[in-house]
């Protein structure tokens, strides 16, 4: 990554500042991102209703305990499939994060030049991000492993419960439906907290890579921002200082924060 000075690039008086314009994480990339966890979810629901729930369905009926063959093969069965399915999100995702990186770096770009007349086409480069999206593609793939890994656990251990206990088939199915649902809002969480992540830290980058060192806590300016980042909404903070958020934390790194830095060229 090639070190410069935005401010030494721009020809501005001495003693001013000037705010580089919020660059926010897009809702096509969270949508993207919560397509693909669903569309796991819904294969590991569709292997669960016509290879697990028939067996589980027999064996209630039979007021049997659950088999030793039932309890390893067909959940074996499903965490195969699992495995599979997530490798196949998590690639998607990659696809996501590569794509996510290369808009913000345009929109960083552009700003750049319409802000301060600044052309940064020699300096600024896609590749710049390599390593870090590799690390980010690696985080986000554990948390599609988790996502995917949990709900085996609690799809077996409500068919278990359910045999064991002599719990009515319809009520299994809603139980099963319940325990989907409940990975469904993880998902959900997991994509739009993801996305704010990695347009935190592109910003972080970016700035830094620009010799932008400060930046200012911007809000969304709505009713769903937290009391806390409520009052840190226009405070100055140094990169690599702790902040008033939650552990310290930057702007978009709290869990489901929207918060955006806006960085403070220094002249």
């Amino acid at each position: 990554m090639i070190r410069y000075d935005l401010a030494r690039l721009a020809d501005r008086r001495k003693g001013t500042t000037q705010p580089l314009p919020a660059i926010h994480g897009s809702l096509g990339a969270e949508s993207s991102y919560r397509k693909a966890l669903r569309a796991m979810l819904r294969e590991m629901a569709a292997h669960v209703r016509q290879h697990i729930v028939p067996v589980a369905e027999r064996e209630i009926a039979a007021s049997r305990a659950l088999t030793r063959d039932m309890g390893e093969r067909e959940f074996e069965n499903l965490e195969s499939l699992t495995e599979k399915l997530v490798a196949i999100a998590g690639a998607t995702v990659r696809r996501i994060l590569g794509l996510e990186a290369r808009r913000h770096t345009e929109t960083f770009m552009a700003t750049a030049k319409r802000v301060l007349g600044v052309d940064l086409a020699a300096v600024v480069r896609q590749e710049d991000l390599a390593d870090y999206l590799d690390t980010a593609s690696a985080r986000n793939v554990g948390l599609i492993k988790g996502l995917g890994a949990d709900t085996v656990k609690r799809i077996q251990t409500a068919v278990t419960n359910a045999v064991v206990n002599g719990v009515p088939a319809k009520d299994l199915r809603k139980q099963l439906t319940k325990e989907f649902g409940l990975s469904d809002r993880r998902a959900k969480v997991i994509a739009r907290d993801q996305i704010a992540k990695l347009n935190s830290d592109l910003n972080r980058q970016r700035h830094l890579q620009a010799g932008v060192t400060t930046y200012t806590w911007r809000t969304s300016h709505d009713e769903r921002v937290r009391p806390l980042h409520r009052e840190l909404d226009g405070e100055v903070y140094e990169y690599g200082k702790p902040t008033g958020a939650e552990d310290g934390l930057p702007p978009g790194q709290p869990i489901m924060c929207r918060c955006v830095a806006i960085g403070i060229v220094q002249f």
